[in-house]
């Protein structure tokens, strides 16, 4: 009876101990990673290079393209996507974790850098800047005003076409999310008591309802969702504020100078994008905005497909990132989401490897998709036992994985967005900044997880 005593006080005090040194592990970590973002953060502008406020992304060409750039070409990249999507989930840390408010710097500097993307009452992906260096003629120099256009800030694209195609139409992805940056900002302002000018909109409601996939024609022939075997009409929300110009063959490589064009002539339908303009939505109290229940099911009937998961997302050519960008929204009461988030989290159950990673066909990837599959089943709220191991082993593999420098704890960065349709494998962003927010959501979310 004394051995048994004694064992079970060793077993005990061993599980203890380890458990306690994988709690240490995870708040050494969750510092490390902190200490990075704000660190890497940019403390000023430079031109046209970079910008106050944001975090550094690259836009990569995976492949050779004719008119684009060879494989291997990479250059610095400011775009609102990247920064507004660690702003919030910063932003959402420090609102529901006081203890790092040592961020509310690097999120009102964030935030600053968040409203240059706005135009008019939505938001756009590039900033508007000059002509760019490597395509300048005279015209431009005589009238530079009538030139001014988004563009990439430092990529330079073989074919003049595309540098006229990148001045592109504010989108309903950048503004969800910069609408949520701003409601973010507002209730941590509310909360410590902060300096709040933010004026909240008023108009999404009408705004979003007004593009939404409900037309009986499309003039586009270069359609992603019709490649991918979606039906039109869905009458979810549109991915661009604009409508299809008047198709002719010419004009995907003749678009137009002087003002914003659609990519390849086309307003797609994006399981993501809708995620995003429901969490926004849901944020607001507008869950009777028409399209809304139609973006539920259209985001439900990706999901509960094994094929579509992967595919519906235009712009997102990372696996698993329509079972994150769903968790979210459903973590944030979305609650029409709910079985397929059941089903969803199965699958993700289904595809984790031995050693806790999810694997991703685009190279330098995992710990990305890893961060994504994570998050998604803690954001699912299902506690079972098997749902609770694949969580702590896929921490496990984030925490053997992480790298250090002068900044802080990183992880090497993952594809969080690409170009869309026939680019959306070779045409692509990386950002240690993304991925790195990621999995100190990640981390954070899982202590929480854990101790309930």
């Amino acid at each position: 009876m004394k051995k048994l005593f004694v064992f079970t006080l060793s077993l005990f005090t061993f599980h203890f101990s380890y458990a306690q040194t994988f709690s240490d592990s995870i708040n050494q970590s969750v510092t490390g990673a902190i200490n990075f973002l704000i660190n890497s953060q940019q403390k000023k502008t430079l031109g046209t290079d970079y910008f106050k406020g944001e975090w550094p992304s690259y836009l990569t060409q995976l492949e050779t393209s004719l008119y684009i750039g060879n494989a291997g070409d990479s250059a610095y990249d400011s775009n609102c996507f990247s920064s507004v999507m660690v702003h919030n989930i910063l932003a959402e840390i420090v609102f529901t974790h006081p203890q790092f408010t040592r961020l509310i710097p690097a999120l009102q500097l964030s935030l600053s850098n968040i409203n240059t993307y706005k135009r008019g009452n939505s938001f756009s992906f590039w900033h508007v800047l000059p002509p760019a260096p490597w395509w300048h003629k005279k015209k431009h120099f005589k009238n530079p005003e009538l030139y001014f256009s988004t563009r990439p800030n430092n990529y330079h694209y073989k074919g003049n076409f595309l540098n006229k195609y990148a001045n592109i139409h504010n989108d309903a992805d950048d503004t969800g999310l910069g609408y949520l940056a701003y409601l973010y900002s507002k209730k941590l302002n509310q909360k410590f008591l902060l300096t709040d000018t933010i004026i909240t909109p008023s108009f999404l409601d009408s705004l979003y309802g007004n593009w939404r996939d409900t037309r009986k024609n499309r003039r586009s022939f270069s359609n992603y969702n019709f490649t991918y075997g979606y039906n039109y009409r869905t009458k979810a929300f549109l991915t661009w504020f604009n409508a299809e110009p008047f198709f002719h063959p010419f004009r995907l490589f003749f678009p137009y100078r002087n003002k914003p064009n659609l990519p390849m002539g086309n307003n797609d339908v994006d399981c993501v994008v809708n995620c995003n303009v429901i969490r926004v939505l849901n944020a607001y109290g507008l869950q009777n905005t028409p399209g809304f229940s139609d973006a539920i099911s259209f985001i439900s009937n990706a999901l509960e497909s094994e094929k579509h998961c992967f595919t519906c997302g235009n712009y997102y050519p990372s696996e698993f990132t329509l079972q994150y960008f769903a968790s979210e929204a459903y973590a944030e009461g979305v609650t029409g989401l709910k079985d397929a988030i059941s089903i969803s989290s199965r699958f993700i159950l289904s595809k984790q490897n031995a050693n806790g990673s999810w694997g991703s066909e685009l190279p330098e990837n995992n710990f990305h998709v890893t961060a994504l599959c994570v998050n998604a089943l803690i954001n699912s709220g299902i506690k079972t036992d098997t749902i609770k191991q694949s969580i702590e082993n896929g921490i496990h593999f984030l925490l053997s994985s992480e790298k250090e420098n002068a900044a802080g704890i990183f992880w090497t960065g993952g594809i969080f967005f690409s170009a869309g349709y026939t680019l959306r494998h070779t045409h692509v962003w990386r950002s240690d900044a993304v991925t790195v927010s990621l999995i100190l959501e990640a981390l954070v979310h899982y202590q929480d997880f854990s101790s309930e």
